[in-house]
């Protein structure tokens, strides 16, 4: 990501972290269908770790925690 070479701190901005936040959830629930709502944080990180796996350890944490809460608040929207 471009944010990423601007970063001072080797993380990438909060934008940047949402931005591809999104578009990891969409990728995977493309993939996998209403079944991410059942998936537990660690097998998101999982999932995502080899899109993101250049990134800090802290954003690739965080990054797994985003991705997990966006599709608990689609379960929530849904139900």
């Amino acid at each position: 990501m471009q944010g990423y070479r601007f970063s001072s701190n080797g993380r990438l901005p909060e934008r940047d972290m949402l931005d591809l936040a999104d578009l990891l959830a969409l990728q995977i629930h493309t993939s996998l269908g209403q079944r991410v709502y059942m998936l537990p944080r660690s097998d998101v990180f999982t999932l995502i770790l080899p899109y993101i796996d250049d990134l800090s350890e802290e954003d690739q944490h965080d990054l797994s925690w985003m991705v997990w809460h966006l599709f608990q608040d689609a379960r929530e929207m849904d139900g």
